[in-house]
């Protein structure tokens, strides 16, 4: 059954049917401006795109850890080796920690940008419900006067014509203003499920965090328990010492080889700076071991400082080597021209990649206590054509 018509020709009614059409054509183009709010979040996808190339380097820095303590598993049986594995390990599971935390961070930024983006959604969804009520609404009033009736009560040719086309444009925008709601109510979902999956990622994170904290705290008092063993066996120490002795030989050759590769051209003037600020607690050349009771080559000097002081440069080089040894811990060499090298040795953490330029006074390391080491302090070597000398002759 077909309401009445309203009173009036079929034109009025056909005019009542049309005029809804330019009310649709505005609202599509004021529905552009609906997207304003997400704007608000490109500079958000910014950072986003900084923690993701933060979390590649790091994976990657992760996987190469990973092969390093593979490859001298079988190799290495001497406590020093297990000190160093151990030292690995820890390094892994720090750089873990830090991906760990990097990640929190992207999620954080992905959970504030994915809120925006909803609360823009709704917005969107909301205005679209209210044109496609306006839009019934309007077809009601409309009356019952069929597409067929309007188009056979056209007074002309071009009327008809103009007609077809006014219906055409309002089935398209009926069945566009439909599909669009369609789509932003499943967009909204979406963004929804994904809100709700980050947010158990971020939990999960934060367990798997304070695990890896304690895996730190753990492999460090096993370390300890090694270096005591060492410290306590007269032949385990000597042992580890000779080791020191050797992996000191064999990067002298190591540092001769590089630098004339290199062909760095030297300083007419070396001016080195103290590369950290502390006590001097074992000076360069033969000493008395305070255990062993017999004299002992120490390549360079210890200078006693707290965890995590920054490491200095003594002078503008270019890195030559920046790995961990089971002696020397984590180290780095920087070549300074003109065979001159310095070293700086049981370092905490390593700032500098291979082939990297540093300068005079740059912070390079902070010190550290692993390697062959009992307490936190930076081991500083100058070397002259790969060979020892005294630092204190080059230092002010």
């Amino acid at each position: 059954m077909r309401l009445p018509k309203e009173k009036g020709s079929p034109v009025r009614n056909a005019a009542g049917l049309i005029r809804p059409v330019y009310f649709v054509l505005m609202m599509a183009l004021l529905l552009p401006a609906l997207a304003a709010p997400f704007r608000h979040c490109l500079a958000t996808g910014d950072v986003l795109d900084e923690k993701l190339r933060q979390l590649d380097e790091l994976q990657r820095e992760i996987e190469q850890y990973k092969k390093d303590i593979e490859s001298k598993k079988e190799t290495e049986r001497s406590l020093s080796a297990e000190i160093a594995r151990l030292e690995r390990e820890i390094e892994l599971t720090k750089k873990e920690i830090t991906y760990i935390e990097v990640r929190t961070e992207y999620l954080s930024a992905k959970l504030d940008k994915t809120r925006k983006e909803i609360a823009a959604t709704e917005g969107k969804l909301q205005v679209q419900q209210k044109l496609f009520e306006d839009r019934l609404v309007a077809m009601y009033k409309a009356g019952s006067v069929s597409y067929v009736e309007l188009l056979l009560s056209a007074e002309s040719l071009t009327d008809l014509m103009a007609r077809a086309r006014y219906l055409k444009e309002i089935a398209r925008q009926d069945a566009s203003i439909i599909e669009e709601y369609k789509k932003t109510k499943d967009q909204l979902n979406a963004l929804k499920q994904s809100l709700e999956g980050d947010i158990q990622e971020l939990a999960n994170l934060r367990t798997d965090r304070e695990r890896k904290v304690h895996q730190v705290a753990s492999r460090a008092k096993e370390r300890e328990t090694y270096l005591a063993q060492i410290q306590s066996d007269r032949k385990k120490l000597e042992e580890a010492l000779d080791e020191l002795e050797r992996e000191s030989q064999l990067l002298a050759e190591e540092i001769e080889r590089l630098q004339a590769q290199s062909s760095r051209p030297g300083k007419a003037n070396l001016s080195m700076v103290w590369p950290v600020r502390g006590t001097i607690t074992s000076y360069f050349g033969n000493r008395i071991h305070p255990i062993l009771g017999y004299a002992r080559f120490h390549a360079g000097i210890d200078i006693a400082a707290g965890y995590g002081t920054d490491i200095r440069a003594a002078e503008d080089g270019r890195v030559l080597v920046a790995r961990h040894d089971s002696g020397y811990g984590n180290y780095v060499v920087l070549d300074h021209g003109g065979g001159i090298s310095t070293v700086y040795a049981h370092c905490q953490s390593l700032l500098v990649k291979v082939g990297q330029e540093v300068t005079r006074g740059q912070v390079i390391a902070k010190v550290g206590s692993t390697g062959l080491s009992t307490g936190p302090h930076l081991h500083f070597e100058v070397r002259v054509q790969g060979q020892p000398t005294n630092p204190l002759n080059y230092l002010p």
